[in-house]
This record gives C-alpha cells, sequence and structure tokens, in this order.
C-alpha cells in the first residue's frame, strides 16, 4: 500500500512565506510574506475600488491611493489580530482579504464608521 501523499499548505500565507524565505532566508521570511500579502492585497483592492469610486469624487486618485496604502499597511495586522477572535480563522489567513477590503470601499468609511458607532452605542445602552 503506498503512502499518503503529502500534506501540502498552498494557502496565500505559506507560498508568501515560502518565496520571501527563498529571497530574504528563513529569518525575515515571515515579516517581509506578511507586508508582501498585504500590498498585493491593498493593489487589487485599490484597482478595484478605483474602479468602483464615483469619477467625481472629491479626493484626487494619488491621494486616495496614498492614504489607503498609509492605512492599509499600519491597520492590516492589528484588524486581523481583533477580527480572529471572532472567526475560525487564524489571522495570517485574514491579512489578505483585509488588506483587500480597504482600499475596495471608496468612499464609504465615513458611513461604515458612523453604522459602528450607532452599534457601539446600542451595546452600551446609550440613545442616539
Amino acid at each position: 500500500m503506498a503512502a499518503p501523499p503529502p500534506d501540502i499548505d498552498l494557502t496565500p500565507w505559506a507560498v508568501a512565506v515560502a518565496v520571501a524565505g527563498a529571497a530574504v532566508g528563513p529569518k525575515f521570511a515571515q515579516y517581509v510574506s506578511a507586508y508582501a500579502l498585504i500590498l498585493m492585497g491593498w493593489f487589487a483592492g485599490l484597482l478595484y475600488g478605483l474602479f468602483t469610486r464615483a469619477p467625481e469624487s472629491k479626493l484626487p486618485v494619488w491621494a486616495y491611493s496614498l492614504f489607503t496604502f498609509l492605512v492599509t499597511m499600519v491597520a492590516t495586522v492589528p484588524i486581523s489580530q481583533v477580527a480572529a477572535d471572532y472567526v475560525p480563522f487564524s489571522y495570517t489567513a485574514l491579512l489578505f482579504p483585509i488588506a483587500v477590503a480597504i482600499p475596495a470601499i471608496p468612499d464609504k468609511w465615513g458611513t461604515i464608521g458612523v453604522w459602528a458607532f450607532e452599534r457601539w452605542q446600542a451595546v452600551r445602552g446609550v440613545k442616539p
């Protein structure tokens, strides 16, 4: 009887770690791969966000790109660590989807913030 095939992990995180490990060595692979994965997610989300964005938006494309890049690089890891407590995935599995979602929702972050604030007040028992 033949042995079962080896269990190969082909998640985006594992592939990014393998490529980064080949490029910079095993010590820094997890750090480089995390931000490479976030960068790819930001770019994919940015393409979708710019495509669905209203042409008459007040913020120029370069400013929107820079703003979402900075927010994505700073906020993706903390958001994925918090979200991992509520969903059955590790935070590394959530890096790419969260990095895509941040720039993919153009000009709607204010609405999302108001909705989240209202929900937070409702949980605390404060009437709007």
